[in-house]
């Protein structure tokens, strides 16, 4: 396997990957809106596209940084440097085996979880609310008070140079967290339970309704920005600090939920990382209690 001649990206990245754009804005790629450029953004389609990228890129000492939906990434205002990465075409399919779906790992959680319920197969209706791929999913153990993915993982492809697959007993998973971090995660095979159709989509709707209820739905947001903490939750004790609803900049405590962040008025991550930073300390302040990030943060600041 040849990548083409030459060394500077700009020239050599078009023919690697289906798209291609430098300097690309991660405010475009993340659900918080917020992000500086990345040096080089690509998408690719197929597995020969990333062997080749990833070739290109380790020859050339580039970082390559994967992406899925950014709906719990939080990105510098300095931008991302080197290749950042989205898995499209091959990677966004799915299909079934029996009580199992094999799928990409750039597939959408929710829209996995849509044909799931129309097959009949429970487990996965906690993914309809989840606004991410299951290859970023998989890296925090993405999941609602209903179920997470680590339950139902039977086993995960990774790339590094070559297509592995971590079999069940390899795979590491607790609360918002797994043992990928820092892998390339290219597909999963999850194990489902047979249902009814009916039954399994009314559990969805059910599930979506108290979403709705309790989370701010429609705004620019990265989903949780900290991890509950033993016993407690991170919102109520941010609200009973009284910062529900607090802005710094453009960015605020959602007034509906207070482990959620939005940007509300062309927000940067310096002005979102003040809120986190004032978060802590005040709930440190009150309650001695230290508030762990949930959220990834990722680039360089301005």
């Amino acid at each position: 396997m040849t990548t083409p001649a030459g060394s500077d990206p700009a020239q050599v990245l078009p023919a690697l990957c289906s798209v291609v754009r430098a300097g690309e804005p991660m405010s475009r790629h993340t659900t918080l809106a917020v992000g500086g450029p990345a040096d080089h953004y690509v998408e690719v389609e197929t597995r020969e596209q990333l062997r080749r990228l990833y070739s290109f890129c380790r020859e050339r000492g580039l970082p390559l940084f994967p992406v899925g939906q950014g709906s719990n990434l939080l990105v510098e205002d300095g931008g991302i440097r080197g290749v950042v990465v989205r898995l499209r075409g091959d990677f966004e399919t799915f299909a079934f085996n029996g009580d199992e779906a094999v799928a990409g790992a750039g597939a959408l959680m929710p829209a996995l979880a849509a044909v799931c319920a129309e097959k009949g197969l429970g487990g996965a209706e906690f993914m309809a609310g989840i606004p991410g791929t299951l290859g970023g999913g998989l890296l925090t153990n993405a999941g609602t008070p209903e179920g997470d993915l680590g339950s139902i993982v039977q086993s995960v492809e990774v790339f590094d140079g070559e297509f592995s697959t971590w079999r069940r007993e390899k795979l590491e998973f607790s609360y918002r967290r797994s043992n990928l971090g820092g892998e390339i995660v290219t597909a999963v095979v999850l194990r489902l339970r047979r249902g009814d159709p009916g039954e399994i989509r009314a559990l969805m709707r059910r599930q979506l309704d108290r979403r709705a209820e309790r989370q701010p739905l429609g705004t620019f947001n990265c989903g949780s920005v900290f991890k509950n903490p033993p016993g407690d939750h991170a919102g109520r004790l941010i609200e009973a600090a009284g910062l529900k609803g607090h802005r710094i900049g453009g960015a605020r405590i959602s007034p509906k939920h207070a482990n959620f962040i939005e940007n509300t008025d062309k927000a940067g991550a310096a002005d979102v990382k003040a809120l986190i930073d004032l978060a802590r300390a005040r709930v440190k302040e009150k309650f001695g209690v230290e508030l762990e990030l949930e959220v990834w943060r990722a680039g360089v600041p301005r």
